[in-house]
């Protein structure tokens, strides 16, 4: 079972006045019958900022009446997340949307929950001269999580800019953002390609370490002005077993207003976000209040998020159409359908 985290010390802070609210709450009303609580549930996030959203809605105990031993986890690669779908073993998890729409289309009976971010990946350097994406040209660079989400996005741009990143740049992988943030500061590399809250680590380290790094390049925004759409990509979520949609749909509905409360909760609070995310991340909570406003936080129902996604899937497969499986996925793949 999940350890809380000074669940007394937070509940005091995130949900100060609810008592007040459920006084005002007609008591003698009839109440409607309950199903029997779910005996256990897992909730996996993924390694980046957004998962304090899904710290909160665990901690703030919205689940607790619907789910008896109820386990919040952390994966540690894409792979993971993927066996762990496939396997059920995750039965809400957090994705980026391709891979999620990748599973379904391969038979895994899965659903796309919600968008939580949309976008959150930037290039940093510590280089004055790199302002623009077609000043990577002749350059090398780093980033994690190889023909994955950072890896993909950043090629989705260079693209837009004219570059080929297999010709014009020499580019190189390592396992995970936060060995990218050593090696730029270690100056094996100048320029990264960074998630939150790897970018913002890599600002303050710098800082510490007496180097300017910086962010030279939103990548969300350069999507953006190549394709004359707003600064906003469906870039990922939560993910859901359709077993679990079809037995218990109070709880998934239930996990959803969750993150929503997170999602404002986070926005309004980053210190204490910071803090909460913490032991769950294992990322410094100067760092995580320092990410927050860097990740573009908005809980979205997948279905609301449809076209959103469709367009960003969309783009994927003109770079690969296998990303997502060779189509775009069917109309049960957004919840609530």
């Amino acid at each position: 079972m999940m350890t809380r985290l000074d669940r007394r010390s937070f509940l005091s802070l995130s949900l100060a006045g609810g008592a007040a609210a459920l006084a005002g709450a007609g008591l003698g009303a009839s109440r409607p019958i309950r199903a029997a609580p779910l005996s256990s549930l897992t909730i996996s996030g993924m390694p980046a900022a957004p998962s304090v959203v899904l710290a909160h809605a665990v901690e703030s105990g919205a689940l607790d009446h619907l789910v008896d031993d109820l386990t919040f986890t952390i994966w540690k690669s894409p792979d993971q997340m993927r066996a762990g779908a496939i396997s059920g073993t995750m039965e809400i998890f957090a994705t980026p949307s391709y891979a999620c729409a990748n599973l379904r289309n391969r038979g895994v009976p899965v659903r796309m929950l919600n968008i939580m971010t949309w976008g959150l990946l930037y290039v940093v350097t510590t280089d004055p001269a790199v302002k623009t994406l077609e000043d990577l040209a002749g350059r090398g660079l780093f980033l994690a999580f190889k023909d994955d989400a950072p890896d993909l996005i950043f090629q989705l741009a260079a693209r837009g800019a004219g570059l080929n990143v297999d010709k014009d740049m020499k580019v190189s992988y390592a396992a995970t953002p936060f060995e990218v943030v050593q090696l730029l500061l270690a100056g094996k590399t100048d320029v990264a390609v960074l998630p939150e809250p790897a970018a913002s680590a890599a600002l303050l380290r710098g800082r510490k370490a007496g180097l300017t790094v910086r962010r030279a390049i939103d990548l969300t925004a350069e999507l953006g002005r190549q394709t004359g759409r707003p600064p906003r990509m469906a870039q990922a979520g939560m993910g859901v077993q359709e077993d679990l949609v079809q037995r218990r749909p109070e709880i998934v509905q239930a996990f959803h207003d969750a993150c929503i409360t997170g999602g404002r909760w986070v926005a309004n609070n980053p210190a204490s976000a910071g803090r909460l995310g913490q032991d769950y991340l294992g990322v410094k909570a100067p760092v995580l209040e320092r990410s927050i406003p860097h990740f573009r936080l908005d809980v979205t129902p997948a279905a609301e998020a449809r076209a959103d996604i469709e367009f960003y899937l969309s783009r994927l497969m003109e770079l690969n159409p296998d990303i997502v499986a060779g189509r775009l996925p069917d109309d049960g793949f957004y919840w609530p359908s």
